[in-house]
């Protein structure tokens, strides 16, 4: 049961990625006649490019019989609820529906839901980390090489292109998941409500930096591995922009909501 819910969830998971890359880079080249060219429909579609491609390769490989754990399946739950309501707005938006809910919540009840996330994401990271031991390569014992030739899956290579790529991709999705919530925090300061748009986008990223947290500690395929590593560059070139719109230190769609319908 856990290898079909975590394999259909990926699977759904990269559909959305391409489906709203693709949306992305539609709207970015279609309306730059009338708004310029989107910095962040250019960013998004470049991540996309990469995480749909890998929870793609990642879901089918599950289903294949590809081995997985129980903290894969929590952060693969966790994140649903953000995505599912990320997805419906966008296209709801496609639709020529509002594509936006504006939320009037106290203070206290966000903190208990990011203290809440804060904590099972913390929960989630130590228990992915905590195996018997780590690879590196010039810190080993012979009874360590013989107990990872028997049980290769257990252990976490510290020096695979593998980790290095999740790792550093968890680290950008992260900071952009941080300017994100950033701003909802300021726009409820100066507004009183909260986007759930801007909301959900934030949830999105913590849970992509956290499942590939998660994914930095198994051993992966060099399918997923070459999408990973398509994925540093577009990691960095999209937190940039991010950060640049954060401080509007860049012109762009800035004007108009995150998630709705763009008025030309």
């Amino acid at each position: 049961m856990m290898y079909l819910v975590i394999g259909l969830s990926n699977l759904a998971i990269g559909l959305a990625y391409a489906g709203l890359g693709l949306l992305s880079a539609w709207e970015t080249v279609s309306l730059h006649r009338y708004r310029g060219w989107s910095r962040f429909g250019i960013g998004f579609s470049m991540m996309a490019a990469s995480c749909g491609p890998h929870h793609l390769v990642h879901g089918f490989q599950v289903l294949q019989g590809e081995s997985v754990s129980w903290s894969m399946l929590a952060v693969t739950l966790l994140g649903l609820p953000a995505g599912l309501t990320f997805v419906f707005l966008r296209f709801e938006t496609v639709l020529g529906g509002q594509g936006e809910r504006l939320i009037a919540l106290s203070p206290h009840r966000a903190m208990l839901l990011v203290g809440g996330f804060a904590i099972t994401a913390g929960w989630l990271s130590a228990w992915a980390m905590a195996q018997p031991g780590a690879y590196v390569p010039f810190l080993c014992t012979s009874a360590e090489l013989a107990a990872r030739v028997t049980t290769p899956g257990s252990w976490i290579d510290l020096a695979s292109a593998t980790f290095f790529a999740n790792v550093f991709v968890t680290v950008t999705y992260g900071l952009v998941g941080w300017y994100l919530g950033d701003h909802q925090v300021r726009r409820y300061l100066a507004t009183g409500v909260w986007s759930l748009s801007g909301a959900a986008l934030t949830g999105v990223f913590f849970s992509c930096a956290l499942i590939h947290l998660i994914d930095a500690t198994t051993h992966g395929s060099g399918a997923m591995l070459v999408f990973d590593l398509i994925g540093i560059p577009a990691s960095v070139y999209f937190l940039w922009v991010v950060e640049q719109l954060h401080s509007d230190s860049v012109l762009d769609w800035n004007r108009r909501p995150l998630v709705g319908a763009a008025a030309r």
